[in-house]
């Protein structure tokens, strides 16, 4: 079978579905070594060195960045639709094939072993926004469903005030674990969203303020009337104006 003829099959009749990872498996592999890009699967991304990189060692991780690019986009483009915005996440090809693997390529007991796993030490991505470490959660619990372990809504809840870091959330954390408003992942998923937003609003006055200080720009005060003399001579009693004799 040509690559041009694997390359239909994947992007056409044979998109991966979840219930064909077997022989879509052995197609991408053979499809991303023809392209030269198999590599990027399983060699994980090194971070170069900010201002101490060779010229060499930028080459190679630019090289990299574009294999890497290419194998993303290969492996997305053979997925159904619904799968694209589960997988898409991962920044990495290795990562996405690592996924896709635990997600579909293992069997049931195997499978739900590694997804249980995976969910209980999650931990949200720094990069990632509120929105989208929601998103993942939903996809986690969506994959373990499926493997065959319905979660309760209180499970559900627990883990994600669990997945949030420590040094942003533990005040929150604690709150949310004994609030009686919060039964559901849709509950919390508003809240989070809620709460996301105002320490993005706070984060963003308190750079504003810090910039201002360092520019010496002290903002206008409103002139405040005497209302309390004001008041006073009010209440003072009139002096009349002396007549004038004529």
């Amino acid at each position: 079978m040509t690559s041009k003829n694997i390359i239909a099959d994947l992007t056409r009749g044979d998109k991966l579905d979840g219930k064909n990872y077997d022989i879509w498996h052995r197609k991408m592999q053979y499809l991303l070594n023809e392209q030269g890009v198999l590599e990027t699967l399983y060699v994980k991304r090194v971070l170069l060195a900010e201002g101490t990189a060779s010229k060499h060692e930028k080459e190679i991780y630019n090289k990299w960045i574009k294999e890497d690019r290419t194998a993303r986009y290969t492996m997305l483009s053979a997925m159904q639709d619904d799968l694209i915005g589960q997988f898409e996440i991962f920044e990495t090809a290795k990562d996405m094939w690592d996924n896709l693997k635990i997600t579909f390529g293992q069997t049931s007991s195997t499978r739900l072993r590694a997804l249980n796993l995976k969910f209980l030490q999650y931990i949200k991505d720094p990069k990632h926004s509120m929105a989208e470490h929601l998103r993942v959660m939903s996809a986690m619990i969506r994959d373990l469903k499926t493997a065959g372990n319905e979660l309760t809504d209180e499970q559900q809840v627990l883990a994600v005030i669990r997945s949030l870091p420590d040094p942003e959330w533990p005040q929150m954390k604690l709150l949310m674990t004994h609030s009686e408003n919060i039964k559901t992942f849709n509950d919390i998923s508003r809240h989070l969203e809620l709460e996301a937003e105002r320490l993005e609003v706070n984060r963003s006055v308190a750079l504003v303020a810090r910039s201002e200080k360092r520019s010496g720009i002290v903002p206008k005060r409103k002139k405040r009337h005497n209302n309390r003399a004001q008041k006073k001579w009010n209440q003072a009693p009139q002096v009349a104006e002396p007549k004038c004799s004529g």
